[in-house]
């Protein structure tokens, strides 16, 4: 009975330190590149060189927020002028000037000070520990969890990463992407065919708005860029395929109705997955009888079973 005893707990202890590698394992994986934003996963920035954006031209005044020279135990250093780094003098921000294309190195990441007392206030919340290169000062930036669309750097790891899977793959870009683009060389609208593929020759950041894109080239030679987002976004109605994704469209629903789709176009006779393609989930579905009424924004579409049978 005493060597099963002892067994069992062995056992138990066994499992227990197994468990407790894996949870320590989990909070220090290395940071591997795929991510630019990295959430909650915050001590992954540790060792990585972040390149800080460029502002639109109306915010550029206003500079750089949450970037400070001293950490202590309270975030109220956010807004004493004397504490900014590099500060513009007008909204406890830093002077655009002085900040915008640097790069620094991410020393240490530090959880709020706040977060062991309020966990729901500011668990979310910590400070990177950066040196600025090439001149060395260390100085602090505030960091949210939550908050992507607000942060303000490029991973220069998953920049390099992505630069090289991105260049020399090809694209089919929708016609709502393409008419917002412009030639490279003339700086006009581009003119361009539905359906034509576009080979990715570059990934850099857009001078225009301080954004990643890809640069592309048809076979004409006819250079563009558009947004990077426009291929991650995984929310809303897809813009970008890849040319074998095109492809397979172009097999399954016909040449016109994969136009159709490119150029967010539905008409009579499209199936529910056409439709969805073209213009995305609709934002309302009744029952009409046997009929389905999808209502969008754009309009009106009545389904009997997989097809459209009128448009309004």
């Amino acid at each position: 009975m005493k060597k099963i005893s002892v067994n069992i707990f062995l056992f138990i202890f066994t499992i227990g330190l197994f468990a407790q590698k894996g949870k320590n394992e989990q909070s220090t994986l290395p940071y591997d590149s795929t991510a630019n934003f990295l959430g909650k996963n915050v001590r992954q920035y540790i060792g990585q060189e972040l390149y800080l954006k460029g502002l639109e031209k109306s915010s550029q005044a206003y500079g750089y927020p949450g970037f400070i020279l001293k950490y202590q135990k309270d975030d109220e250093l956010l807004n004493d002028e004397k504490n900014i780094y590099k500060p513009n003098g007008k909204n406890y921000s830093s002077r655009y000037e002085d900040l915008a294309g640097k790069y620094f190195q991410v020393i240490d990441v530090i959880r709020h000070p706040k977060a062991k007392k309020d966990v729901s206030e500011y668990g979310d919340e910590f400070y990177f520990k950066l040196q600025e290169k090439p001149d060395g000062d260390i100085l602090y930036y505030k960091y949210n969890a939550n908050s992507e669309f607000t942060f303000p750097f490029i991973l220069t790891g998953f920049f390099l990463k992505e630069r090289q899977r991105m260049i020399g793959k090809e694209y089919v870009i929708s016609d709502d992407v393409l008419s917002m683009s412009r030639n490279l060389v003339s700086g006009k609208a581009l003119t361009f065919t539905t359906g034509q593929i576009w080979k990715c020759i570059d990934f850099d950041v857009d001078s225009s708005n301080n954004e990643l894109s890809l640069v592309l080239q048809n076979s004409g030679g006819l250079r563009t860029a558009i947004p990077y987002s426009s291929i991650v976004n995984s929310e809303g109605i897809k813009k970008v395929y890849t040319a074998s994704e095109a492809l397979a469209m172009r097999k399954k629903y016909n040449e016109n109705n994969y136009r159709r789709i490119l150029q967010n176009k539905v008409r009579v006779g499209m199936t529910k997955e056409m439709t969805r393609l073209a213009w995305g989930e609709p934002a309302e579905i009744k029952q009409s009888g046997k009929n389905e009424i999808w209502s969008y924004p754009a309009g009106t579409l009545i389904f009997s079973g997989d097809k459209i049978i009128s448009t309004k």
